[in-house]
Parts: structure tokens; sequence; C-alpha cells
């Protein structure tokens, strides 16, 4: 009954926000706007590795429906709802001959497209000069940042959120703001850490982060893009185990170089993750992984209602450093076209990732890989 009347639930309290907004006079009336991601996917991935190969689809993998309007001159807010495809996990006992015993195999596959909140929140500005105050399901520190200079968020997250480090958007506080006329930015959250999709363990810690950016040529109008950016972020502060005792923290950080300008947007980064050691209760060993991510997409104009955007991207993610052959390598290559002053692109893509996999037959490691074909699309309506 609750997944049914979920749609209509999201929808009647939309409308219940934008009537109250303007029965109240606000400063800024609530303004509708959304993004819709859609995609056809060819698998070229070769028999031997895969049983789906020449399987083709067509799916949505997004909606974004935003109501974002003020109150005051200083109090605003923003409410997105985000349909997206929910993840089944099925679990069976599996006989293995060798053992004569079962092992229990898990399985993750796509599901219906579901309905849920993506942001929710409050902002204050202005009571810290040139900085905002964020309360309730708010953007994360990291990852909505870097997406606007990677700027296809529509073809694959960055590698920050597409690999786990952290999402776009989780449930608490935090202040963004800049100094020096805009040299120096940064943004502080204090959130649950379990994301906005999640509910969290109540024994679970928190998640401090924090992210800073110079942007030495600001007074430069051609060069005002380039900036030096670096994160850290504290996950799982405070939580327990079994025995009553605080783990240690998870750690994360790293630094991007990136530029966003007329002609092209670059970025270039390296992120750790470290798992510290938990106490002797919970028995587990530290552990490291390394992520690096590069990136460029080109800006040109064709026609006059037409650009186009080459883009290449190429990630490696390790997630044990100290264990060998663990290493996934993506490699993004194509071309954006983008119509109607950027309301609607459309981007053919190639894509192919490489990892290694254990043959259980004959013991030894092999390459794998999975390789696509990519036609997505992006609308984006006001």
């Amino acid at each position: 009954m609750l997944k049914a009347t979920k749609p209509l639930f999201f929808a009647l309290l939309a409308a219940s926000l934008m009537t109250a907004a303007a029965g109240a006079e606000s400063f800024k009336a609530p303004a509708l706007s959304g993004t819709v991601f859609a995609y056809y996917r060819y698998d070229l991935t070769s028999m031997d590795d895969s049983s789906q190969e020449g399987a083709n689809e067509f799916d949505l993998s997004r909606v974004y429906i935003n109501i974002i309007g003020a109150v005051t001159e200083k109090l605003h807010y923003r409410f997105t709802a985000d349909v997206a495809r929910e993840e089944v996990y099925k679990y069976e006992l599996a006989y293995n001959p060798e053992t004569g015993g079962y092992t229990l195999v898990e399985t993750k596959s796509r599901g219906k497209l579901d309905f849920f909140a993506k942001y929710a929140y409050l902002d204050v500005r202005d009571v810290i000069p040139r900085h905002v105050i964020y309360g309730g399901i708010e953007k994360t520190t990291w990852a909505p940042y870097e997406q606007d200079i990677w700027g296809w968020r529509v073809i694959r997250k960055v590698a920050f959120d597409d690999r786990g480090y952290d999402g776009t958007a989780d449930l608490g506080v935090g202040v963004e703001g800049e100094f020096a006329e805009g040299l120096v930015q940064h943004h502080l959250t204090f959130a649950n850490g379990a994301g906005f999709n999640k509910p969290e363990d109540g024994l679970s810690g928190k998640a401090v982060a924090w992210r800073l950016s110079l942007f030495p040529l600001v007074s430069d109008e051609t060069w005002k893009g380039l900036s030096v950016n670096a994160v850290v972020k504290a996950d799982n502060l405070g939580e327990k185990v079994a025995a009553g005792e605080a783990k240690n923290p998870i750690m994360i950080y790293g630094g991007l170089l990136g530029l966003r300008h007329e002609f092209v947007n670059f970025g270039a980064g390296y992120f750790v993750k470290s798992k510290g050691e938990d106490n002797l209760a919970a028995a587990t060993e530290k552990v490291d992984g390394n992520l690096m991510t590069a990136y460029a997409t080109g800006h040109f104009k064709a026609t006059e209602g037409m650009t186009v955007h080459p883009l290449v991207r190429y990630d490696m993610y390790e997630p044990d450093k100290d264990t060998a052959d663990d290493e996934r390598t993506l490699l993004i290559g194509g071309v954006g076209f983008k119509f109607f002053d950027g309301a609607l692109a459309l981007i053919p893509n190639y894509q192919t990732e490489s990892y290694k996999e254990l043959n259980e037959t004959t013991g030894a490691t092999e390459d794998k890989t999975n390789d696509y074909v990519y036609l997505h699309c992006q609308w984006d309506w006001k």
C-alpha cells in the first residue's frame, strides 16, 4: 500500500509546497524544473566473458523533478524528487560438488522504477557573510561539485560517487561559502553518512566532510575556472561494534585539479580510502584503497542551434592496494551533441571496464572486460 501511494504522496507534497509558498506571497515564487536521463545500450562483451553478448535495451536511468524557491530574502528551499531503478537482491544456496556443501550466492538485478526524495532542505543565506547554511537532505561536499566539472552525469557518475567513496546527498547540516572575493571556497557537512536513499542504523556513526577549493586566477576572466581542490571525509565516527566499543573511522582524502573553460573542461584527481583497524572484538585489518580519475570535454559551436563536445575519461580503482589483481579500470570515449541552448543532449559513447577474475576451474586469474556502446539522452526542462 505504501509503495503504491508513494508517487501520489510526493505529488501532493510538491503541490502543497507550491500552494503554501504562493499563498504566503513568498520572496521568490517556487520554480518547477526537471531533468530526464535515458539511454540505449548494446552489449559488445564477448561470449566467452558474458552470456549477454548482443543484449540491447532502452531504459530511463534518472528523472529529477525540482521545486526551488524562497520564503524570504535569506530563507530558501529546495525539494527534488528522484526516479530511478531499485536494486533487487536475491539469495540462493548453490551446491558445490567438490566439497559436498552449499554456498550462499548473492545476485543483484535491477527492479522497477522507484520514486523517492533526493534533496529536501532549507538554506539560510548571508547570516554568515557570503555563506549558505543547509539543513535537511542536503548536497554532499564533493560529488555534486566535481559533477559540474565532469558535466556528464547522464553517462556515468563521477568516480568518487561511482566507487562508493561518497554519494551526492545525505541527511544532516552543512555550510558552504567563499572568502577573498571567491579566491577560496569551501563546503563543510555533518551528516548521517548512510546516504539519501538508505536508512541509518542507530548504532552507526556520523560523517564529517570538508572540501577546500582555491581559484588562483579568479580575477582573470579567461582562466577564472581553474581550481585546485582538496577533500577530506571521516566516516563512521562513533560507530559501535558488538562489544560496545567504537570502531576507528573510515578516512577518505584526496584532491583534484579542475578547469571549467569556454573551450574545454578538464579534471584529474587522486583519492585514498582507508578503513582503519577496529578494536579486537571487530577483528578486522586495515585496508587502503586508491582511486584515480582523469577526464576532458571540448566545447565547439557547430551550427547556430548545435554545439559539439568530444569527451574522454579514464578511471583506475583499487579497492585494496595490498591485494593483487583487484584493480578495475574504466575507459569512456564519445561525443555529445547539444541542441536548443543545451536543453537536449544526445551522446553516443563507448565504455569498456577491465578487471581480473579468478577462474575457479583452473585456479588462475584471468583478464576480463565488459564492453558497451551507448546512446545517452539528457533533457532539461524549466
